[in-house]
């Protein structure tokens, strides 16, 4: 198969396009953190500080916020996957009545399998930088994860060439963890972004040098009509890394741009634009992605392998099918262009509909404490004139609190474009380091919106993203400087710029130097009580935990595959019959992740670790009916133990047990479950571990042997 980049990109039914992308682009992701507040009218309402102590009731909070916004019925997620936001063309018209968009549960389904399916990264060219021991290991799931809040949860965003998915604690909080693979060669040395015995980054995902740009530099006019030799592209080199955070999908219907600079569903005709079907922000975005995330013309092939993919396909494309059995030519059902549609279609229905705020808002009086009701009024209070709020709600209105409030609104996406995109002062994403290598250039500046537009009053401007979910983020703004809700509060409470270079651009809003209008001081002027209250509507009020565990009385889908999309074998017995194997997508590969560390994350294996290790007997107790052995674990390895240690008995008679044992082993050997501190324990580290057997009087002598395994789940 020839390599085919999005310069000439062509689907099955489709004529070759324009040569539309020629030049160099810093990474995009989808989506990223921003919370924009705009000064807006003074309400007549009392002040929240106010409302605070009279303790104004909720029928009096939901008065005023429907007179905020506009009417209450604006801020309510709709409750059929149909009712969403239908798709929106570039040039602002709906499209809800083009089959091409058209949403049905067997696309979603599809879709949401294929997001989660590692089968198809199968793009990995070693000419440019590929390894190809990472070939269909990474998804778009490894950098947007259900308990990441459809984002990474790490500050690099690493999908192929990344290994590890996260790790549960002793207290039950899943921890992101995606690190470069260290357990292959280093590669591409010149411009490294990891130390250490790791695959490291040369250039960022959608960086391409070009030779008439000359071999140290990107080309800059992504438009021109012979870049010359591709020499280096980020697209194709050994790790996928992006130079942004990875923002989340969640409320991607909801917007009629996507990705950070509104590079998905920008019009082909933009400076920036690279649109080629003129398709809306959703499917766009599916389709840049494909390119960007090592998928584009090879993922098909291996897709069409599967006999239930091929099922899942024909009920999704049933139009598709009938034309390929006339023609005897699959390419016609499943090739990248239904992929990107099925994905669209997905991302189109990811929301959360169970939050305290939804339920508030369909007229539970308890789903919010007092204090996220003070949030809620600060929230939805103008900042402006000395009304004593934050005026969130300006820029963060809608379902999904990610609309300008006063947006007239085309089939629910949203009509403003230009008005969702503002520069609030921040430095740059650790990743564009290489950038600024690459173009030898130490003051380059991700510049944001302007790259798409082409435009000087866009430089350094973001979009405005959703406010859901941000208990699980833990990365925010585009940069990802920030790691909690409170402190992204803190910076707009004080307006003040953290980069001097964007914080001195004629584009630095006054909506987050001086909302409050001429004559008051910079920022909002929140007193700590009231950053409190704040934080905690954002965080808590927002949060719908369907979204992350499966919930069949939610009416919230949670992001992952979970049990009722992979167990076949109950729900989908027609796809078990065609080889899906339960708790697995289609291809039997591990979710979002198939790396070795991803694999023992996700408990699908484990490896033995017992000869990396010295288990020595430091202390031993007997009680009536009781033994405690005590051992000192150490790692005398010059490699990491990742994950969960699980410590097992072999050998123990079956009439002694292990009193404080996590469970037995498939084959029938009581373990215990060692949460490991930051999940790993390091070369010359060592933890203790008591084990507490017990046994009756005529039972036999309690012997064993150790034998230790790293990984998560039931060995």
């Amino acid at each position: 198969m020839s390599l085919r980049m999005l310069s000439d990109w062509r689907t099955p039914s489709s004529p070759a396009t324009k040569n539309a992308r020629t030049s160099s682009r810093p990474a995009r992701v989808l989506l990223a953190a921003s919370v924009a507040m705009f000064a807006g009218a003074l309400a007549t309402a009392p002040s929240p500080e106010e409302a605070g102590r009279r303790g104004e009731n909720d029928e009096g909070l939901l008065g005023f916020i429907d007179r905020q916004v506009g009417g209450i019925d604006k801020l309510r997620v709709p409750a059929r996957d149909e009712d969403l936001p239908g798709p929106q063309l570039p040039d602002g018209s709906d499209a809800s009545g083009n089959p091409r968009y058209t949403t049905t549960e067997a696309k979603r389904y599809l879709g949401k399998q294929l997001f989660h399916d590692p089968v198809r990264t199968a793009r990995i060219l070693p000419e440019f930088g590929g390894v190809l021991a990472t070939r269909q290991t990474g998804s778009c799931g490894s950098c947007h994860q259900g308990e990441s809040a459809s984002k990474a949860g790490t500050l690099i965003n690493l999908n192929v060439g990344g290994e590890g998915r996260g790790y549960v604690t002793a207290f039950g909080e899943f921890v992101p963890r995606r690190r470069p693979r260290t357990d292959l060669l280093p590669r591409l040395r010149d411009v490294p972004l990891f130390d250490g015995d790791a695959l490291v980054d040369a250039l960022p995902t959608l960086t391409d040098v070009y030779a008439l740009a000359g071999p140290a530099s990107p080309a800059r006019a992504r438009k021109q009509p012979d870049p010359g030799q591709l020499l280096a592209t980020g697209r194709l080199d050994a790790l996928d890394s992006v130079a942004r955070n990875a923002p989340g999908v969640l409320g991607a219907a909801f917007n009629n741009r996507l990705l950070l600079g509104g590079f998905a569903g920008e019009p082909d005709a933009s400076p920036g634009g690279l649109n080629p079907f003129n398709d809306p922000a959703q499917e766009s975005v599916a389709l840049l992605l494909l390119d960007a995330h090592r998928m584009l013309d090879f993922q098909s092939a291996v897709l069409q392998t599967f006999p239930a993919y091929r099922k899942l396909f024909r009920e999704a494309f049933p139009a598709e099918a009938a034309q390929a059995d006339a023609d005897g030519n699959l390419d016609k059902l499943i090739n990248d262009e239904t992929v990107l549609r099925a994905t669209a279609t997905f991302m189109r229905t990811v929301v959360t509909r169970n939050t305290p705020w939804d339920r508030f808002l369909a007229g539970d009086r308890r789903a919010l404490t007092a204090a996220q009701r003070r949030g809620a009024r600060l929230f939805f209070t103008p900042a402006a004139g000395g009304a004593g709020g934050a005026g969130c709600y300006t820029c963060h209105s809608g379902p999904q609190l990610n609309k300008q409030v006063n947006d007239p609104d085309v089939a629910g996406a949203g009509k403003f474009v230009e008005e969702n995109f503002f520069n609030i002062g921040l430095n740059d994403h650790p990743v564009q380091a290489l950038n600024r290598a690459a173009r030898k250039d130490p003051n380059f500046l991700d510049d944001g919106r302007r790259e798409v537009s082409g435009r000087e009053g866009d430089a350094f401007k973001f979009r405005v993203v959703t406010l859901r979910q941000l208990k699980d983020a833990r990365f925010f703004f585009h940069n990802g400087a920030f790691t909690s809700v409170r402190d992204v509060v803190e910076y707009f409470n004080r307006g003040v710029p953290q980069n001097a270079q964007s914080g001195s651009s004629p584009t630095l809003t006054r909506r987050f130097t001086n909302p409050r209008g001429p004559g008051f001081p910079a920022g909002l002027g929140l007193n700590s009580r009231q950053v409190d209250d704040l934080t905690d509507f954002l965080v808590n009020a927002l949060y719908d935990p369907g979204f992350v565990t499966y919930d069949p009385k939610s009416p919230t889908r949670t992001f992952q595959l979970t049990r009722p999309d992979f167990t076949y074998s109950r729900d989908r017995p027609d796809l078990a019959a065609l080889g899906a194997i339960d708790g697995r997508p289609i291809s039997g590969l591990a979710q979002d992740n198939n790396d070795p560390l991803s694999r023992r994350d996700q408990g699908l294996e484990f490896l033995d670790v017992t000869s990396r290790v010295s288990a020595t007997l430091v202390g031993r107790q007997r009680f009536k009916g009781s033994q405690l052995d005590v051992y000192r674990i150490a790692n005398n390895s010059s490699a990491l133990i990742d994950t969960n240690l699980l410590v097992i008995a072999k050998g123990l008679s079956p009439r002694i047990t292990l009193a404080n044992g996590a469970g037995t082993t498939s084959a029938g050997a009581p373990y215990r479950r060692i949460f490991l501190r930051d999940g790993v324990l390091r070369p010359g580290q060592s933890i203790t571990v008591a084990l507490e057997f017990r046994r009756q009087r005529r039972d036999p002598e309690i012997s064993y042997n150790l034998s230790l395994l790293s990984g998560q789940g039931r060995p």
